[in-house]
């Protein structure tokens, strides 16, 4: 039909096809082209599963960003911290006794006790994490950002890691833990979170509830919030309102 010179009345025109054939043959070329030019997968593009959750394949950075999780979600042997090696602790005050007047009838045992606690905790390194020894216990003070996201009461990644790594000395400490929050003086009112007070407690109970998906016997530990009323300064600037915001695990000698 293509080719049909005829001059009957009846013939159709189909010069349109032509132009069509041509549309189709340049698309198979394109297509065949692209194909050509693709390179196929090879064994090397694949990432080893050594640091398929730990970075890049050779990456220092990519290796020490997270701590590889076991299938239970605990830290696995041999891990690397997320947080790299500082020493935010005070030194370990083994033997001394507190000259200060508000130490006054806390005696020798007792510092020597924590004094000890802080030395195990020195041996951790983890930055972040400050230890007080008080008339209540030895505190362990961690800023809210390290736990969790601004405003948020769920734990981070980051956070789950950070208390991975004290659950073995909790576990080795025979007294009972307090977990509890601490925030700024700026409101909060959200559905979730109508007041500081329920951001507080959410973000102690959920310390808490990790601590017990961790090891640590549930009998041993309560969940306080406090809001913003136990401040450790003003809060009259960024810098403060950011050291006001955090968590304190505190450990009582049985």
């Amino acid at each position: 039909m293509i080719g049909d010179d005829s001059g009957s009345s009846d013939s159709t025109d189909n010069s349109w096809m032509l132009s069509y054939l041509d549309v189709l043959t340049l698309l198979i070329a394109f297509f065949v082209l692209l194909l050509a030019m693709s390179e196929p997968k090879t064994d090397d593009d694949d990432t080893p599963d050594a640091v398929s959750q730990t970075g890049s394949a050779g990456s220092d950075a990519g290796a020490t960003a997270q701590t590889p999780l076991d299938e239970t979600g605990g830290v696995m042997p041999g891990g690397i911290g997320v947080l790299p090696e500082y020493n935010s602790l005070l030194q370990g005050r083994s033997g001394e006794s507190a000259p200060d007047a508000e130490d006054e009838g806390t005696d020798d045992d007792a510092d020597e006790r924590f004094g000890d606690l802080e030395n195990s905790l020195n041996s951790l390194s983890l930055q972040g994490v400050d230890a007080e020894p008080g008339r209540e216990g030895l505190t362990l003070r961690i800023s809210d950002n390290l736990l969790f996201a601004s405003g948020q009461a769920e734990l981070r990644y980051e956070g789950m890691v950070l208390i991975s790594q004290l659950t073995g000395f909790l576990n080795a400490f025979e007294g009972e833990i307090s977990i509890e929050g601490h925030t700024d003086n700026i409101p909060i009112n959200t559905p979730q979170f109508p007041s500081n007070w329920e951001l507080s407690s959410d973000r102690a109970i959920s310390v808490l509830r990790y601590l017990e998906y961790d090891g640590i016997d549930a009998t041993r530990m309560r969940a306080v919030g406090y809001a913003d009323t136990r401040p450790l300064q003003a809060n009259d600037t960024p810098e403060s309102r950011a050291g006001n915001r955090r968590v304190e695990l505190i450990l009582r000698e049985p």
